[in-house]
């Protein structure tokens, strides 16, 4: 989250820490919405860019731990949140569920992270 708060290319808006329900406990999930990710744009496919990696020297995780990313930007996220896609549902019952923790939140940041209730 620290690198993403240094990019030249992009701000980073929202950093959210969850467990989404039906996922693997072991693994850490770190939601981000940064400006200009992905262009700006909003994917055709409904679908929020996941990725995950392991331990790497410098950054240590658990045996068997994953870290599992989940980045967007703002036009993005809005989208997901009119269309109800399905990533956004998983945020919304990790966040009724208390397993989601803002660990930074800009202005708006903060509008965006109120919108998915």
């Amino acid at each position: 989250m620290e690198q993403h708060r240094k990019l030249r290319n992009g701000h980073l808006h929202l950093a959210v820490y969850l467990a989404p329900p039906n996922r693997p406990k072991r693994d850490i999930y770190l939601f981000e919405v940064i400006d200009d990710f992905g262009g700006g744009n909003v994917d055709p496919d409904r679908k929020l860019f996941t990725f995950a990696y392991g331990s790497t020297p410098g950054f240590e995780l658990p045996p068997g731990a994953s870290l599992r990313m989940i980045l967007t930007n703002p036009a993005e996220l809005d989208a997901a949140i009119q269309q109800n896609w399905k990533r956004v549902g998983e945020l919304r019952s990790a966040r009724r569920a208390s397993k989601a923790v803002v660990v930074y939140a800009d202005a708006t940041g903060k509008k965006l992270w109120n919108k998915i209730k």
